[in-house]
């Protein structure tokens, strides 16, 4: 994680699981989450020549996939 904004992201999604403990939240979050994954994806192939874009998506995904469940 050498970009400091994908570590930015990171930290708060992990601080995020820590400390909320709210169901309701956590679901919202899940929701928004999954969504946002799924839109950040979509257009994938317009990145296909810059690898440090499509790594970091899918580096991403992997986190977001593994956090919050479906």
């Amino acid at each position: 994680m050498s970009n400091a904004r994908i570590q930015q992201i990171i930290t708060l999604l992990y601080t995020h699981n820590q400390i909320v403990t709210s169901d309701g939240v956590n679901i919202k979050a899940k929701i928004l989450l999954q969504k946002f994954s799924e839109r950040m994806l979509r257009n994938i192939c317009y990145y296909k020549t810059n690898d440090l874009i499509t790594a970091n998506f899918n580096f991403l995904k992997m986190v977001i996939d593994n956090w919050y469940e479906k």
